[in-house]
């Protein structure tokens, strides 16, 4: 389970009908691997990849995986 969802669970915010699913193409290497991004509250909140997808086969790498949080870190210009 991602930390990002056991997270909103404990807390109980983990509301999947509040959710959305939008499909992009993950940035980070040639291979061009689908990912399904998990949206709740206009945040990401989990990333997975298709089952019947014919290059990952539902798995990503470590970065595919984890490295969408850079999208929603704040960083030194926005004055945190």
């Amino acid at each position: 389970m991602f930390k990002s969802e056991h997270d909103m669970r404990r807390a109980g915010t983990w509301d999947e009908s509040k959710q959305t699913q939008t499909d992009t193409i993950c940035p980070y290497c040639g291979v061009g691997c689908t990912l399904e991004l998990r949206v709740q509250d206009n945040r990401i909140v989990k990333v997975t990849s298709p089952l019947d997808h014919e290059v990952t086969r539902g798995h990503l790498c470590i970065k595919g995986r984890f490295g969408w949080r850079f999208v929603q870190n704040r960083g030194p210009r926005d004055g945190t």
